[in-house]
């Protein structure tokens, strides 16, 4: 029970004490009072009738007196009128039964209320004549105790209720500050950083908020310092001083990532090199060669969105695009050809001896780098026989062999036969809350074989069909719950931007997640690609609807830029993934300062690193030495197709 409600019982129950107490006292205080009021009324009424029967009356005339005592009885204010002589004779006796309006029987049975009989003597001269008793009614006393019972009740409630409210309104104003602090220490559970602004009056709880406030400042701080640390190490090791593109060394641990990637294995790489850009500085000046290098970078950048842009020299940039085939990378470096030369005839300069050519080269998983470098500088050189500003695609009518249409009934057909299946890998760790298998999507094709996604997640894409994808593997994950026939153990879901921001599948992917919950047995973790450019509000939504459903949140290929780093302020997922060759590139030596930065940064956030692409046992010693227990990788255990 919360403080509020244990209060607010408090002090219902305390009211409910003294609205009792002060109920019986008023009933006893009246009741007394009524009771009395009867006894002295008879009382009065005997003297008073009693000296008139004397006075007025010829105490032999017996119908006088009979006259002078209904006279009297008839008020209904009596019960009983009696005159008995001297010899206990009854002389005159008027009497009736007791009759109660507007009175609940109830009341009756449990209030009883007695009318003492009282009397007066009569003289006859000296002599006694007779004694006359009178009772009162106790109808009208029933009546009029029952009316202010009645009232004392309504305004005892309205009292009640009125204290009740002002204390509920009161305890509720009071505790917004508290509540505010719950929220808080919520967030710091969650591994967010809250500060109140407001601080409240009352000196205990700004006591408590400005400590709350204090040790969130310092936990914030923390990660501000490490974050910053790491993004100016992220910048010196893989950005170009120059044009701020990523560069060669980058490009390649990047690349090998794609190819070791399960989604981006396979797509296209755009190269365009600008023939001796270098020695245009002794030309135009310095200044104005940098700046026209920064313009091409620009162009190259602004077009190429979502795709990894490079500058390999002072003369050549590439660009990486997965699961984009070069038939869809033509337009986009034609028109970055197209802008490059209008730059070179706003700098005035004579495009016939400044040649710039492109060359578009398709990779898939089994590619090697330098096979791919070689081909694009051969296709580089025969685009400039083409002529300037020219682009050459290198083996254009090997990317896909099936068209939109044959690609499009492959996958509805596939979806709809359940040929899709899942391969699962194992992450080991000393933490045996985060050991999980990851899910990856196969195609069993008409042959039989078991078909990475990098085989049909390209013309995925160029259908739109992404989102219909990841839905139909959240189904297929119940089902396969449902049936006990996945791994045991914890289980991570690999999910793509296009379903997490789609409205027209938000309520079945809801009740997807509550199905999971439902017939999960161990942690499920859904896995979010770091390359996917997800708006942090709808990251944090995702979160939240994953905590309410008690699924954990992972980030895939997560990387040291900027963007990356910004998502962890605001979100904390479980674990981020980190290919193994980027962490031992980036951190070195397990004494280096962006390591101490980094692990500082986790520390404050409650997130395990999990090293990927484990591909050797040099390198998951060195991982070792770094202090990263958790991997994952072909070294640590191979993909296993699950049936």
């Amino acid at each position: 029970m919360t403080l509020f409600k244990q209060i607010m019982v408090a002090i219902m129950s305390f009211g409910l004490v003294i609205f009792i107490a002060v109920g019986i006292l008023n009933f006893t205080t009246i009741n007394n009072y009524i009771s009395s009021q009867l006894s002295a009324n008879a009382r009065h009424t005997a003297n008073s009738l009693g000296l008139a029967i004397k006075t007025a009356a010829d105490l032999n005339d017996v119908s006088t007196i009979e006259a002078m005592v209904n006279s009297m009885f008839d008020s209904g204010y009596y019960s009983m009128i009696k005159l008995v002589d001297v010899d206990g004779r009854i002389v005159v006796e008027n009497s009736q039964e007791t009759m109660v309006e507007g009175v609940p029987d109830w009341f009756l049975k449990n209030i009883k209320l007695s009318a003492p009989i009282e009397s007066s003597e009569i003289m006859d001269g000296w002599s006694k004549f007779g004694t006359l008793y009178i009772q009162s009614n106790t109808g009208i006393a029933y009546y009029e105790l029952y009316t202010i019972l009645k009232n004392v009740f309504y305004i005892l409630t309205i009292i009640s209720l009125i204290a009740l409210s002002i204390s509920y309104f009161g305890l509720k104003f009071i505790f917004i500050p508290l509540k505010k602090v719950q929220i808080q220490a919520e967030a710091i559970l969650g591994n967010r950083f809250i500060i109140q602004d407001k601080i409240p009056f009352t000196v205990d709880i700004r006591r408590m908020v400005l400590a709350m406030n204090s040790m969130v400042s310092k936990v914030k701080d923390i990660f501000e310092q490490s974050a910053k640390t790491l993004s100016k190490y992220e910048d010196l090791l893989y950005k170009d001083d120059q044009t701020g593109l990523f560069n060669r060394r980058y490009f390649q641990n990047q690349f090998v990532d794609y190819l070791s990637s399960e989604e981006y294995s396979s797509g296209s790489v755009m190269m365009i090199s600008c023939k001796e850009l270098d020695n245009l500085k002794k030309g135009i000046g310095f200044e104005k060669w940098q700046s026209l290098v920064i313009s091409i970078a620009n162009v190259i950048r602004n077009n190429t969105q979502n795709m990894l842009c490079s500058r390999l020299n002072e003369n050549d940039f590439i660009v990486v695009a997965p699961s984009i085939p070069p038939s869809r990378l033509l337009s986009t470096g034609e028109n970055i050809l197209f802008y490059i030369q209008d730059i070179f005839e706003k700098y005035c300069l004579d495009i016939d001896i400044c040649f710039v050519n492109s060359a578009i080269v398709d990779y898939s998983h089994d590619a090697k780098l330098k096979n791919i470098m070689i081909i694009a500088d051969m296709t580089i050189l025969r685009a400039k026989e083409s002529g300037n500003f020219k682009i050459k695609v290198y083996n254009e009518g090997s990317e896909i062999l099936l068209g939109k249409e044959q690609y499009r009934e492959l996958i509805l057909s596939s979806i709809e036969n359940n040929m899709f299946r899942f391969a699962g890998q194992r992450v080991v760790s000393n933490d045996k809350e985060i050991e999980h298998c990851e899910l990856f999507l196969r195609l069993v094709d008409k042959n039989g074989i078991w078909q990475m996604a990098s085989y049909f997640m390209p013309m995925v894409n160029e259908l739109n069909f992404a989102a219909k994808i990841d839905l139909y593997v959240l189904n297929k994950v119940v089902s396969m719950l449902k049936d006990k026939t996945l791994p045991q153990g914890a289980i991570s879901i690999n999910l793509g931007k296009e379903v997490l921001t789609s409205t027209y599948y938000f309520s079945e992917i809801e009740a997807a997640f509550r199905q999971i919950k439902h017939n999960a047995s161990n942690k499920i973790y859904i896995e979010i690609p770091n390359k996917d450019d997800l708006d942090i509000p709808i990251l944090i939504n995702l979160h939240q609807k994953l905590r309410d459903f008690g699924i954990g949140l992972g980030f895939d290929h997560f990387g040291f830029d900027t963007k990356s780093i910004d998502r962890l302020r605001e979100i904390s997922p479980d674990y981020v993934k980190i290919t193994a060759r980027d962490l031992i590139d980036f951190f070195g030596e397990s004494s280096s300062e962006q390591k101490h930065s980094f692990d500082a940064m986790m520390r404050s956030k409650g997130i395990t690193i999990v090293a990927i692409s484990v591909e050797n046992k040099l390198q998951m010693d060195k991982l070792q030495s770094l202090g990263i227990s958790s991997m994952q990788g072909m070294f640590i255990e191979e993909t296993k197709n699950i049936g």
